[in-house]
């Protein structure tokens, strides 16, 4: 068995998760319209879109509550386009505040299937360093051209 000798007093640092927060309260309005949240949208190109949400966290009890967390400046949610339930191209984003724990995303998107995904947004957040992640379902928006 071949393995790795690390000298003493040269571990690596131990891979700590930032914490998640989990998206609760979501509301979808679509120029101006608020909508009934589902898991699909069906839009037209350009049609304004913005997505609300309040950032939840556990206290030691368990018990939920809206993270205080504030952003000092507008961050990007990626939106990842899809084809044949694959992503391909290039992503589009969707500006970003977070204010005492309430997020607001808006964006607009061209014609096609794009989603908001998950993994896709902690991955984003990584590369900025923010000190959290976020738990949320994956929100589809079927964009079509307006005839």
């Amino acid at each position: 068995m071949i393995g790795i000798v690390v000298p003493p007093g040269q571990l690596p640092a131990p891979q700590v998760r930032p914490p998640s927060f989990t998206y609760a309260n979501q509301a979808v309005s679509i120029n101006g319209q608020s909508r009934l949240f589902s898991p699909a949208f069906f839009i037209h190109e350009n049609d304004l879109i913005r997505i609300e949400a309040d950032l939840m966290d556990k206290d030691g009890q368990g018990n939920l509550f809206v993270t205080p967390f504030s952003t000092s400046h507008e961050i990007a949610a990626p939106v990842v386009p899809h084809a044949g339930g694959k992503p391909f191209g290039n992503d589009r984003y969707f500006r970003t505040e977070i204010t005492a724990g309430h997020v607001v995303m808006q964006g607009r998107l061209p014609s096609g299937d794009w989603k908001l995904l998950p993994d896709r947004i902690n991955q984003s957040l990584k590369e900025i360093n923010a000190p959290f992640e976020v738990s949320l379902s994956p929100i589809t928006f079927f964009v079509s051209t307006p005839a």
